[in-house]
């Protein structure tokens, strides 16, 4: 079942972001930074954060993912983060995460949602996963984070 973030889910998502071995720290950091916004300043319209629930415990967090309206664009979105619990990846969490912000965001008369990701070897599955979402590849900026680290941005017209 998926919802809204609730205040009492910030650690379960802090330890999901740890549990999954991918982020580095600062990379965690940031992520919890737009949920602390999400969660302490209602009035902001940058982030919305739905998690997947489980059925049977809905405390149990499945995974989560973080959008946003692009600023200066029109029906134009960012996925910021997405995250599922590595105990049940690749059981469809993330899948069902990312049709539920897609049916959101053109339920707003959004029409593109925007991936910018790593295009480190450590991040092939997620690109992959973003794929098999029906994802385009849209650009890929060698160098960009780092030598040896390019920005990988990926796209989807809903």
């Amino acid at each position: 079942m998926i919802t809204t973030l609730r205040k009492s889910d910030r650690n379960k998502i802090q330890k999901i972001l740890v549990d999954t071995n991918n982020f580095f720290n600062d990379e965690i950091s940031v992520a919890m930074e737009l949920i602390d916004i999400h969660i302490n300043v209602t009035e902001q319209k940058d982030y919305e954060i739905f998690v997947d629930r489980d059925e049977n415990d809905e405390e149990q967090i499945n995974g989560y993912v973080c959008i946003g309206p692009r600023p200066l664009t029109d029906g134009t979105y960012d996925l910021y983060w997405i995250a599922v619990n590595p105990s049940i990846q690749s059981k469809g969490v993330g899948s069902k995460l990312v049709r539920h912000i897609e049916e959101h965001i053109k339920n707003k008369n959004g029409r593109l949602v925007l991936i910018e990701t790593s295009g480190k070897p450590s991040y092939e599955k997620e690109r992959k996963f973003y794929e098999k979402n029906l994802y385009e590849k849209f650009v890929e900026i060698k160098d960009f984070y780092k030598k040896g680290d390019s920005l990988v941005v990926y796209g989807k017209y809903l």
